[in-house]
């Protein structure tokens, strides 16, 4: 077996020589090749909590990817690793000063800073002109690197305000490092040069799992009074739609002998 390898290496830079690589051709044809880009945007994050309601929160999202060329000029495959952020807010909360006025305090919002890996299909559906319509579906699984609810953790401070005892915790007890879900969506993509195309695509990405999930937690102190409490039950999943741009750029190749 490591005779054969040997021989192989020796004469694979024969083999190479009899080829010449190309990078050009015609859009579609066969010759092999893939498509690669970048593509980034803003993302509206919302989330399932357990018994409360949350707002949406702006965030961003960015992402390198892979395609293949599309067989029969509509369906490809499509692989994807980027920086997205997870999360939701909640706002108009009022509370009481010392003069008995009311005022509304500023908003809170919960952020997880996460990395996805994600792949699928694609498949063209229309021609419009100077643009194609497509839609896409996919899998993502996602690790989470950071989160800002250290902000809101009540455990580490005494300052907090009363419904802040209902917010999740800063802990990796109950953050949940790995999360999955799905990535459905569609957009438009049109040609900017012969190997140069811009795009754009609104996608919808639920998770599958939870990207926090608490039991209870008895004989906390309670920052708002004397002696002791319990934490209720807390479980959040993420759901996010990202709104994208992005460029994509065709490398084909040929072989002449």
């Amino acid at each position: 077996m490591i005779r054969h390898l040997l021989l192989f290496f020796a004469l694979l830079p024969l083999s190479l020589s009899a080829q010449f690589i190309e990078e050009e051709g015609v859009y579609g044809e066969d010759w092999g090749g893939y498509l690669w880009g970048v593509r980034g945007g803003l993302s509206l994050g919302s989330q399932d909590w357990s018994n409360i309601e949350t707002e949406l929160n702006l965030g961003f999202h960015g992402d390198l990817f892979l395609e293949s060329i599309p067989a029969q000029g509509t369906f490809s495959f499509w692989g994807s690793l980027g920086y997205h952020q997870r999360g939701s807010r909640i706002s108009r909360r009022r509370a009481i000063t010392f003069q008995g006025n009311g005022v509304v305090l500023p908003a809170d919002d919960f952020v997880f800073n996460n990395v996805a890996l994600s792949i699928g299909g694609k498949q063209v559906v229309a021609a419009l002109g100077l643009s194609d319509a497509y839609y896409m579906i996919g899998v993502r699984a996602e690790y989470n690197v950071s989160t800002n609810l250290g902000d809101y953790d009540i455990l580490s401070s005494t300052q907090g305000i009363a419904f802040r005892s209902a917010y999740p915790l800063d802990s990796y007890e109950f953050i949940n490092r790995f999360t999955y879900g799905a990535t459905v969506g569609g957009g438009l993509v049109m040609p900017l040069s012969e190997r140069i195309g811009g795009f754009v695509e609104l996608t919808a990405q639920p998770d599958l799992s939870f990207q926090y999930n608490q039991g209870p937690i008895n004989n906390v102190r309670d920052p708002f009074g004397s002696g002791n409490t319990t934490l209720g039950e807390r479980a959040i999943r993420n759901f996010t739609i990202e709104l994208s741009v992005g460029l994509r750029f065709l490398r084909k190749w040929r072989y002449v002998d």
